[in-house]
């Protein structure tokens, strides 16, 4: 059953039981109050009549008891009082008006009591009728009075008529407000099931919702938030898909390429007969290929190794770093006539010291790969904002601002034939990037094309 019939019928079944259920008390309590007020008037005509049967009785002999009650009367605003007299043995010696009626109640008296009872007579008369017993001449003698109270019981069915006419009307009139109601708080949640069919099916456009501070106002801007996380993650995965189909094409491109030429060299070694130079050619060839195949194998087996392991940072100082990175690295920029300039302020660094040697490495390497004919790298180091900044940079070829944004991307290279040529494959930014994330530092390119490139790596937890 939808949420609209079920607020439907909720609302409607609890309006009109509670309506039923004042209605209801409300005509009872009148109708006892009425019947309460019958019943007091019952039992002052009964004292009255009886008082005056003992005053008029006194003294007076049995045989002439019948002509006494014949000449007394009550009468009240609604008429003469009717009232029966029986004997001692329950037979009737008087009666004036009274209905025709068991004698239940006059046998359950005793001399002491008096008491009453709402009879019906006909099937459409009420009465109530009062009883007690009385001396005279030694005798017991039981008096009935009787009380036409017709007109309560009329007057209760008339109310229930009403009623129930009152609940016709109310079904009528409640069908239309209540479905005007449940349709005005039901239409923010069939918005909603509409915008969650649209997400599953990939569309993340949501209609505007009902801008309110209930319930559903809430719901519609909890939704709203979650449908932008939802986008926003779609396209985080997408861009990550995106990234490993690159990473995969790239890769098999990397492999491909060595792959071709060793094959085709080989191929021509076993296949052709050919002078000792061009052998040795062929097979220098084969050998440098084979260099970059261990190189990249090499090199996507710590992209693997750095997402899996854990690391313990040490505390390390800024010029040991320094100089353990400078004997590696002068003597290739020495055989290529690239200056390094080394400048390194001395501070403790909360580092993974072989991981940093690494990036440093890997940035180096990639400044002398900038670098056409000479040139100069520097290599620098200072305390900056409470950690410490270390910056390399080159007077190379520089790089444009697009190619800026993706030179952390696996396999990619901005000048990929010098890069080869170089035997680069394009993972050593990934690599230093990872890294810098293992640090929580942050690291910064700038570079102007023919200028040169520059990148800071700011270690916020390093200077202590």
């Amino acid at each position: 059953m939808k949420l609209f019939w079920k607020f439907f019928f909720s609302t409607s079944i609890i309006a009109l039981f509670l309506f039923s259920l004042g209605s209801a008390i409300m005509i009872n309590t009148l109708f006892q109050s009425a019947l309460k007020q019958e019943t007091d008037y019952s039992i002052r005509e009964h004292d009255i009549l009886r008082s005056a049967l003992n005053l008029a009785e006194r003294g007076q002999p049995e045989n002439q008891m019948k002509s006494v009650l014949e000449s007394i009367t009550v009468s009240t605003s609604s008429g003469t009082v009717p009232f029966r007299v029986s004997y001692s043995n329950y037979e009737t010696m008087y009666s004036t008006g009274a209905p025709a009626l068991d004698n239940g109640l006059i046998k359950r008296l005793d001399r002491s009591t008096q008491a009453y009872e709402v009879v019906p007579v006909g099937g459409r008369q009420y009465f109530i009728r009062v009883a007690s017993s009385m001396e005279s001449g030694g005798e017991t003698f039981y008096l009935e009075t009787y009380r036409n109270i017709t007109s309560i019981f009329t007057s209760r069915e008339n109310q229930y008529q009403i009623f129930y006419g009152l609940i016709a009307g109310m079904i009528g009139l409640s069908f239309v407000l209540i479905s005007f109601v449940a349709y005005w708080l039901t239409k923010p949640i069939h918005t909603l099931a509409k915008a969650t069919a649209r997400i599953a099916e990939g569309d993340f456009k949501l209609p505007s919702f009902r801008s309110s501070n209930d319930e559903f106002g809430l719901l519609s801007k909890a939704f709203s938030h979650m449908s932008r996380s939802l986008e926003r993650m779609v396209a985080e995965l997408e861009e990550a898909a995106r990234r490993q189909e690159n990473f995969i094409a790239s890769f098999a491109h990397e492999l491909k390429t060595p792959m071709t030429s060793i094959i085709g060299y080989a191929d021509m070694l076993r296949s052709r007969n050919m002078e000792q130079e061009q052998m040795i050619r062929y097979a220098n060839h084969i050998f440098q290929e084979g260099r970059r195949l261990e190189a990249l194998s090499l090199t996507l087996m710590e992209l693997i190794v750095l997402k899996k392991q854990q690391f313990t940072m040490k505390r390390v100082p800024a010029s040991s770093l320094f100089e353990s990175v400078q004997s590696v690295f002068s003597p290739i920029l020495n055989s290529e006539g690239i200056e390094l300039i080394l400048a390194a302020e001395d501070a403790p660094l909360f580092i993974e010291p072989d991981l940093m040697k690494t990036v440093c490495l890997n940035l180096l390497d990639n400044a002398r790969k900038s670098i056409e004919h000479g040139g100069r790298i520097s290599f620098t180091g200072e305390v900056d904002q409470g950690g410490y900044r270390i910056t390399i940079a080159d007077n190379g070829t520089g790089m444009e601002p697009e190619e800026l944004s993706r030179i952390t991307e696996a396999f990619y290279m901005a000048d990929q034939s010098r890069s080869r040529a170089m035997g680069g494959a394009g993972l050593g930014l990934t690599i230093s990037s990872q890294i810098i994330d293992i640090h929580q530092a942050e690291m910064v390119f700038n570079s102007v094309p023919g200028q040169g490139t520059s990148v800071s790596i700011l270690l916020k937890r390093g200077a202590l």
